[in-house]
């Protein structure tokens, strides 16, 4: 028996296990509030540190939740500076 036919009578007997959701949704694009205008979408990049650009994540500690920022220089993709 092949992995899809297992899943498929697992399944119809109501022995499959559902996935947990392993992420944390951090962002909300579908928000009602002002949005910023990407300034950057037409430009052409030809230097370093011309253009930073930021990220935040979450990382699951045993402590908890916790948040890092990012900035990346957009040319090289080299990190310039990061901060909890």
């Amino acid at each position: 028996m092949g992995r899809d036919a297992l899943f498929d009578l697992l399944r119809c007997y109501g022995m499959l296990v559902k996935k947990t959701k392993r992420y944390h949704i951090t962002t909300d694009s579908k928000h009602l509030f002002y949005k910023s205008p990407n300034l950057i979408k037409d430009m052409e990049i030809e230097l370093s540190e011309q253009v930073f650009v930021s990220d935040i994540t979450y990382i699951k500690t045993d402590g908890g939740h916790a948040y890092l920022a990012l900035v990346t220089d957009a040319y090289s993709k080299k990190l310039m500076g990061w901060g909890p």
